[in-house]
């Protein structure tokens, strides 16, 4: 193996002591056994810090620190700081309610060794019954371009699927303003490089929904529109992702207006108006009717 085939494993927490144990029994499990684990804490209340002590006690591959006060609440803050203190050579993200395959890690690094891959991507479920990967298929190819499909949605991926080699993460970080869809602005702009991608056509984490889950913050819609923005700022000479970055202002519009979030979509008025492609006072009959009749626009331009 390379000289550091040490894999960093990033969990940022808060207030879930009730899944992170399960969480981090599945990492303790892992049958590749070069890896280290940091659990960032964003101020929890509960029993975390019990919980994860008890980890640090009998291995000592776990690790725990905590948000600094000087930097932002949220995830994206949390696995910054993890990074920075992370010393492996792979990075693999990882969210605290999750679990990983006991042949993840194994599995991952043996693809990127043998296909000399910087990001190695697996697939995920919703099935804790784990089937051991045994014949995996396997997409390899080498691109400078992949970002542009990456963000139109035709390789959709979550920030448990993804490892990536360190070398290749340079000074990018997480954008901290963001508290929902932050890893896929964070993967779309690491992927404007010339890169090595392996996909693995295999399961090899449990994506465990809960409603008390970071993805589904209050602060989600304003991630939503600052994303949507960037995206079109970013990527002014690029039809089709500017297309797509209007087609999710629209969507936004349309779960606000079911909710009667009339102080949102007045915020951000012009936003939404551009992404609709209308005049003010026909914008503003569009927001009164929906705001009557709680509808929301039914017919949404379909993704190209």
């Amino acid at each position: 193996m390379e000289s550091n085939s040490l894999i960093s494993v990033i969990i940022p927490t808060y207030n879930r002591a009730h899944v992170l144990d399960a969480t981090l029994k599945s990492i303790e499990n892992q049958t590749y056994r070069l890896w280290e684990c940091i659990v960032v804490d964003d101020g929890s209340t509960d029993g975390t810090a019990r919980l994860v002590n008890s980890f640090l006690q009998r291995d000592p591959r776990f690790q725990y620190i905590h948000r600094p006060a000087s930097m932002p609440k949220g995830p994206s803050a949390c696995r910054n700081y993890g990074y920075e203190h992370s010393k492996g050579g792979y990075i693999q993200w990882f969210d605290s309610d999750d679990l990983m395959h006991p042949e993840k890690l194994k599995v991952k690094l043996e693809c990127a060794l043998k296909k000399e891959a910087e990001v190695i991507i697996d697939d995920h479920s919703e099935s804790d019954i784990f089937q051991a990967p045994q014949i995996i298929n396997t997409e390899c190819f080498t691109s400078a371009e992949f970002y542009i499909d990456f963000i139109l949605g035709k390789k959709p991926v979550i920030t448990n699927d993804v490892m990536l080699k360190r070398a290749i993460i340079n000074e990018e970080r997480f954008d901290e303003h963001l508290w929902k869809g932050e890893e896929f602005e964070f993967f779309g702009r690491i992927f404007q490089q010339k890169l090595t991608y392996c996909f693995l056509d295999v399961a090899l984490t449990c994506y465990r929904i809960s409603t008390d889950s970071i993805s589904i913050s209050p602060k989600q819609t304003e991630s939503l529109i600052y994303l949507s923005k960037k995206l079109q700022k970013v990527h002014t000479s690029n039809s089709l992702i500017l297309e797509r970055a209007e087609y999710q202002a629209r969507k936004t519009y349309r779960n606000l207006a079911k909710r009667r979030d009339l102080k949102m979509i007045l915020k951000h008025f012009d936003f939404f108006r551009k992404a609709h492609h209308k005049s003010i006072p026909i914008f503003m009959a569009f927001i009164i009717y929906n705001y009557i009749t709680k509808s929301g626009f039914d017919v949404i331009k379909p993704k190209n």
